[in-house]
């Protein structure tokens, strides 16, 4: 599954990006293969084991550069068919 994100920040900042699963919020016990590119993108490969109805929350974090950098999260769940 692919995944893309695009960013901005209303002072001009640089935002640097990155996904994370986030286990506890997630149904499926077991780790997701997460791969993130510079580009603000991500390809996860859902387990093998994954069972229908489980989920998988895929958080994305961006993080100005700023004097005082500021951090903002938002997420995807990923619901197994």
């Amino acid at each position: 599954m692919q995944l893309a994100a695009r960013t901005h920040d209303p002072d001009g900042d640089r935002v640097a990006t990155s996904w994370w699963q986030y286990r506890e919020e997630g149904t499926h016990p077991g780790a997701a293969t997460l791969t993130t590119r510079s580009d603000g993108r991500a390809t996860v490969a859902v387990p093998a084991d994954a069972q229908p109805g489980e989920t998988i929350s895929i958080i994305l974090q961006g993080t100005d550069d700023g004097e005082f950098p500021l951090t903002r999260y938002d997420r995807v769940v990923i619901r197994i068919v």
